[in-house]
Parts: C-alpha cells; structure tokens; sequence
C-alpha cells in the first residue's frame, strides 16, 4: 500500500483571527505535509447563476493520523480539495481514508 502513496500533499486546518470588529478573518495553516494516493470518483455539472458548475469528487488515502477531521482542506499539486468524511477503521489500521471535494 505504502508504494501507492504517490503525490506530495498539505493538509491545511481553518485558524479564525479577530478583527478588532467583533469578527473574524478566515485562514488556512499548513498542519502538515503527507504522502497520498488520489482517486478521482466522479464529477457533477450543476446550473449556478447562468453558468454550470462543476464539483470533482476524490477519495484520498493516506497513513493515519490522528488530527485529521471533515472540514478541513488538503492542497496537491497547486488544487485545493475540502474534506469531506474521514473513513477511519480504528487504531489497528494503518491507513485512513478520505472523501474530499475539488474547490473551484
């Protein structure tokens, strides 16, 4: 399985700073750099204000890890992907798996 986890990836946490308005400004920080395996699942074209859409759905694998979380983003190869699910099996896997969705 190690031999699949082919491409260079950060997984980026949401940090919320304020303003000094009572809100907050949104960034993403790089928590870490991984190894992958991207999978592309299947792509939708959704109408949007006259203009189609599209969503690009993945599965992602990679080792384990304890800090990852839905919400969170996953930058690879100058795309930017929101997680959606993390499919974890429990401690005794070694891997984890991840449904993610291409931002435009």
């Amino acid at each position: 399985m190690l031999s699949t986890l082919t491409q260079r990836a950060t997984l980026l946490a949401r940090t919320l700073t304020p303003d000094g308005g009572g809100g907050f400004a949104e960034s993403w920080d790089a928590v870490a750099t991984v190894w992958i395996r991207l999978e592309p699942l299947g792509a939708t074209d959704t109408p949007s204000a006259g203009h189609l859409e599209s969503r690009i759905r993945h599965r992602i694998t990679l080792r384990r890890r304890a800090d990852l979380a839905a919400g969170q983003r996953i930058a690879v190869a100058g795309r930017t992907l929101r997680i959606h699910a993390v499919l974890d099996g429990g401690p005794r896997d070694a891997f984890v798996t991840l449904t993610a969705e291409e931002l435009p």
